[in-house]
């Protein structure tokens, strides 16, 4: 696995077509590698995923680009799923028919 240190977006005039040009280093060797695409918005597509990523890495034996990315928790959401599941116990204790309790409706459960 090659690290992938950058990425170059090309139009070859040549060829008449766009490429993406990946920055590549590891074990001990640096090397370009070029890819053709279909165009500037699949070229932006994969520079987008190399900036959002944590880590992107190349593997020359499979030729697979891999972007992995790390979502943090936030604490603000945590908050928000207790509060779910509070309002969750309360919609349950509603659902008991008058003249039921939960007691009953658990009865009801197993069997």
């Amino acid at each position: 696995m090659l690290a992938i240190h950058g990425l170059k977006c090309i139009y070859d005039t040549g060829a008449r077509g766009w490429a993406v040009e990946l920055a590549l280093s590891g074990e001990g060797e640096e090397a370009v590698r070029r890819f053709d695409v279909d165009g500037p918005d699949d070229a932006e597509m994969l520079i987008e995923a190399f900036d959002e990523s944590t880590s992107s890495t190349f593997d020359p034996a499979t030729g697979e680009i891999i972007f992995a990315y790390e979502y943090a928790e936030l604490d603000g959401d945590e908050d928000e799923d207790d509060e779910s599941e509070e309002d969750g116990d309360e919609d349950d204790e509603e659902e008991v028919a008058e003249g039921e309790t939960s007691e009953d409706e658990d009865e009801k459960v197993k069997a």
